[in-house]
């Protein structure tokens, strides 16, 4: 199911609007991510093998991505909204040489958590993801397999462990997909400088990550009313005297 992102912005407002909170803060964070993809199962094996057909497992490697968030505090709980560019990457050592798979997009988790002892919180939520484009080297878009196609929005589950020591704070976060990528098989260039394999399925995976970002609030509703406060306080004692 496609979740358009004016829905997704809509129940924003109204999940905000509806909060009497005593503090918010608007922040950027940034950090790396570590991704997981489904197997490639190999029709045939390689040029480098005897066997009838070959299983290569992915290597998850390190992405980023960077974003903004809108932190709404009240009595212990919290609701955090996010935005956040994401690039995801793994490779798969094929006997020739290694084939990229890369992705990015668009994620907009949508947090709810609670601060169990200062300054440690934890937290679960949704994560509507809008994924403008993914890739693999060595694919050939031929009659003998699928074109390479991806799921242009999925959803995921995420949990973590949030570290906020004020302005600065560490998020530790584990996303699992609950839109599954459904299983392709692929034509991969397999001589000619090429990868070593031919036909193949990628096969049908549950996408997942582990992340770990630094965020910095450059706004904070309760520290501007405490600078209000006392200038106010400030003023009133000038006119007492």
């Amino acid at each position: 199911m496609r979740i358009k992102p004016q829905l997704i912005i809509i129940a924003l407002a109204l999940l905000t609007h509806n909060i009497t909170a005593q503090d918010y803060s608007i922040g950027l964070k940034g950090g790396a991510n570590y991704n997981n993809i489904g197997e490639f199962y190999s029709i045939g094996g390689s040029i480098a093998t005897d066997t009838p057909d070959e299983t290569f497992t992915a290597n998850n490697e390190i992405g980023y991505q960077f974003g903004l968030f809108l932190k709404v505090d009240y009595n212990g709980f919290f609701i955090q909204p996010e935005v956040n560019y994401v690039t995801l990457k793994n490779s798969y050592d094929f006997p020739t040489k290694p084939a990229k798979w890369t992705a990015k997009q668009i994620d907009v988790p949508l947090l709810v958590g609670y601060k169990v002892y200062n300054p440690v919180s934890i937290y679960v939520g949704p994560v509507f993801s809008f994924i403008s484009e993914t890739t693999m080297d060595g694919w050939e878009d031929t009659s003998y397999a699928d074109p390479f196609t991806y799921n242009e929005s999925s959803t995921s589950i995420c949990a973590g462990i949030l570290v906020d020591f004020g302005k600065v704070g560490i998020d530790f976060r584990y996303q699992y997909g609950i839109t599954k990528v459904e299983e392709q098989r692929l034509d991969m260039i397999k001589t000619y400088n090429g990868y070593g394999v031919n036909l193949g399925d990628l096969l049908e995976y549950n996408p997942s990550q582990i992340s770990i970002t630094i965020h910095f609030k450059f706004f904070n509703s309760d520290s501007a009313g405490k600078r209000i406060r006392s200038s106010g306080s400030g003023w009133r004692n000038h006119k007492n005297l």
